[in-house]
């Protein structure tokens, strides 16, 4: 069945056959596939984070999946510009933008203040299924030393620290990488293809899964 989406305010057309969702961005003229829309089904919450200064493909990106969080999803952003000042601009009038802002100063002083406002937004996400989080970093690899872990640490890249947080804490995160990138290789991470914008990148859902036990033999 064929049913054309309109999302207005965007200059965005969409169209869903077969469980697909298509979304042609008529500004920048890029098509964005969403594989898996059952990824928002159920959701009662979902977070934000990404690059200051993201990319034309980024941003095209995000704009063409924010029309499809559902509606009364309580959202959960930063303060900074790029990603986080588009998410805040598209949910402005809804009751349920939840803003965490270093400028409150509810999350202390100085630069770690800034790892404790990403580490409380991610928390503000639901475990499991019911919860997603966002992410467009602006590097396609992570720093060294990062990955998934219920510590906060991004070695320098907030967005990284916020995906590795959020899967070492049982959220599932939706993360987009430019075209020819891949998710790091995380044991305790499974990923899988999301859909894509184009030829210029790509969409990829992470779910923590358990580590297997090692056997002994004595």
């Amino acid at each position: 069945m064929l049913c054309p989406l309109l999302c207005l305010g965007l200059g965005l057309f969409g169209l869903c056959f077969c469980g697909i969702i298509v979304v042609v961005s008529l500004g920048v003229f890029a098509v964005s596939v969403l594989a898996s829309p059952s990824v928002f089904s159920g959701l009662f919450s979902v977070g934000f984070s990404g690059s200051r200064s993201p990319s034309a493909a980024a941003s095209a990106a995000l704009s063409a999946l924010l029309p499809f969080v559902p509606a009364g999803v309580r959202v959960s952003v930063g303060c900074a510009r790029g990603v986080d000042s588009a998410v805040r601009s598209f949910f402005g009038s809804s009751p349920s933008l939840l803003v965490f802002s270093v400028a409150s100063g509810r999350f202390g002083s100085g630069r770690s203040a800034f790892a404790r406002r990403s580490s409380r937004c991610v928390l503000s996400v639901a475990a499991g299924d019911r919860g997603l989080l966002v992410a467009l970093p602006s590097a396609a690899v992570p720093p060294a030393g990062v990955r998934p872990s219920r510590l906060f640490f991004g070695g320098g890249s907030g967005s990284w620290g916020s995906v590795s947080f959020a899967l070492g804490r049982g959220r599932r995160v939706l993360l987009w990488l430019p075209s020819g990138s891949r998710p790091p290789l995380w044991s305790s991470v499974s990923w899988s293809s999301a859909g894509a914008l184009g030829s210029a990148g790509c969409w990829w859902l992470g779910v923590a899964v358990p580590v297997p036990a090692q056997l002994s033999l004595f």
